[in-house]
């Protein structure tokens, strides 16, 4: 197994991964549901984590709205090799005789919930397994207060990836506690208009024995029309994520499903703005808008404070009639809404 723990740890770094990991069930033992691997295979006995990082040179360009196009490729082409690496490690596993199953990056969901169908803008739907509990738990980096897992080179900017197998693989340790760079600069909240996080509450894990923390979470529908790119004006509407709605999201979550409904609505009625992909929940593209708390994330400081500077000075986005996205100052922008007909302006903000 030694051999095997060796090859299938390099066989990532090999096809473009930054990191690997290895974590068995007993070192997730006592997690929530998403960390248990028997889910996706019932034989399950390890997991192999790794990670795929972003080009860091797309961030800066898509923090002064100048470029959103490059970040949404990196995203894309990143979840792409992520999950075509978990296929090419299970079939490596397989054919050597250890049932192993590959476990997508991202937009996949537990039997039940998330399927269009049934799914309502405020349930809190999992995926078949959380990778950062895998890869937190293998020693790929640590869990930051947003909950992200964040590397000791890449910070939170990387794409992770799984394999679910029967194999009796080696565990990989992880890392020390007192070397998580996290020092709660709570940037991350600063970069965030939806108040999905709530630094006033944590939540823990144990996993293995080991504890974990980060900060609670409100309602996850609000993360959804914020990342989704629904609406995305700052509360003081001095700058705002790629989004050119300035819906307000409602205080209270109880209130989040009403408001949902008509934001959507408004959505529904923008001409399409370029880029995107498919996404099963709506009929619509999925654009990367926002993802904040993810990119302002960085091992270094002075990068964190120069990324959350060049996003409260990059303006308010505005879309043309023919779909375009533009940055504005925030009076450019008013003026220009002020021009629209009350039909238009109706579609980007509460306006009556």
């Amino acid at each position: 197994m030694d051999k095997l723990s060796s090859a299938v740890l390099e066989l990532p770094l090999l096809e473009g991964a930054i990191s690997s990991g290895i974590v068995t069930t007993e070192g997730l033992s006592g997690g929530p549901p998403s960390a248990d691997l028997t889910y996706v295979l019932e034989s399950a006995r390890s997991a192999i984590s790794f990670a795929v990082a972003l080009d860091k040179k797309s961030i800066a360009p898509y923090f002064t709205k100048e470029d959103r196009h490059f970040l949404e490729k990196e995203m894309i082409k990143a979840n792409a090799l992520a999950s075509g690496i978990a296929l090419h490690l299970s079939n490596f596993l397989n054919n050597k005789g250890h049932n192993s199953v590959p476990v997508a990056a991202n937009l996949v969901y537990r039997d039940g919930e998330g399927d269009k169908a049934s799914y309502q803008p405020t349930d809190e739907v999992y995926p078949d397994l959380a990778h950062r509990y895998l890869a937190v738990r293998s020693g790929l980096g640590h869990l930051g207060k947003s909950g992200n897992l964040i590397t000791p080179e890449h910070g939170a900017s990387v794409i992770l990836g799984a394999v679910v197998s029967e194999a009796e693989l080696v565990p990989t340790p992880p890392l020390p506690a007192q070397d998580n760079y996290c020092d709660e600069c709570k940037l991350c909240l600063a970069s965030c208009v939806s108040g999905f996080m709530d630094f006033d509450s944590e939540t823990c894990v144990t996993l293995g024995g080991h504890e974990y923390t980060y900060s609670a979470r409100n309602n996850f529908a609000r993360c959804d029309l914020v990342c989704s790119g629904y609406t995305g004006l700052s509360k003081k509407g001095k700058w705002s994520t790629w989004s050119p709605g300035r819906f307000e999201l409602p205080e209270k979550d109880e209130d989040l499903s009403a408001a949902y409904e008509s934001i959507t609505s408004a959505y529904s009625k923008w001409p399409e703005t370029p880029g995107g992909r498919l996404f099963f929940y709506t009929d619509d593209k999925l654009r990367v808008s926002c993802a904040h708390c993810q990119l302002i994330c960085d091992p270094d400081p002075e990068v964190r404070k120069a990324r959350m500077t060049m996003l409260k000075n990059s303006g308010v986005v505005m879309q043309t009639e023919n779909g375009a996205l533009e940055a504005l100052s925030p009076k450019e922008a008013k003026q220009r809404l002020e021009n629209m007909s009350p039909e238009r302006r109706a579609l980007y903000e509460d306006y009556e």
